[in-house]
């Protein structure tokens, strides 16, 4: 097979996995096979074994390049200027964005990372660990002093509530986007500050 460019060879294996993850989402990732990748994809086999020899290298990469789009928005959130409430805002926003552009490698994201083995899945817990982290910390710029055992819970609430919008929401649904957004930063601030240290 000719070598691609480097541009090239991101944008087709980046074509590769949205087709993969709309395949995982629809069939599931145990009933998939590369046969089924390459077809959904218009590619042969070969072709794809090109880009991922396997799989699981497939599963893993789509994962990874997702929860590092998702790390990348946080990171620019957190580096910009404004208060805690106007970060946990645009946190909301910027993370719902992020998973909306890639809503079915989201989805694959949230059900099949436990079909890849041991040593696959640890650096993309150690991607979704830098998540919750940074999520954490601004749950503690927003209400300081808090016991130091609430800051956790209150993070998987919130990521908890992002994720699984995902699932039901529905943008061409009667609430925007933006919308969406707002009420649920207002939602979520109008409990988390009531909290008292």
């Amino acid at each position: 097979m000719p070598r691609v460019r480097s541009d090239d060879y991101e944008t087709k294996s980046r074509a590769i996995m949205d087709c993969a993850a709309s395949l995982f989402a629809k069939e599931g990732y145990p009933s998939a096979k590369m046969q089924d990748i390459a077809h959904a994809c218009g590619a042969t086999k070969s072709m794809l074994y090109h880009y991922f020899p396997t799989k699981e290298d497939l599963l893993f990469a789509m994962l990874k390049e997702h929860l590092e789009r998702v790390l990348q928005g946080l990171d620019e959130v957190t580096a910009a200027a404004g208060t805690p409430r106007e970060k946990l805002m645009a946190l909301v926003q910027t993370y719902t964005q992020k998973s909306a552009q890639s809503r079915r490698r989201h989805v694959t994201a949230m059900n099949d990372v436990k079909y890849l083995p041991k040593a696959k899945q640890t650096p993309l817990i150690a991607l979704q660990r830098k998540i919750t982290q940074e999520v954490s910390q601004l749950m503690r710029q927003l209400n300081p002093g808090l016991p130091e055992d609430l800051y956790m819970p209150y993070t998987m609430m919130l990521v908890g509530m992002l994720n699984w919008a995902d699932f039901w929401y529905r943008p061409s649904g009667s609430m925007k986007p933006q919308e969406l957004c707002e009420r649920m930063s207002r939602l979520f601030l109008t409990g988390f500050l009531a909290e008292k240290g």
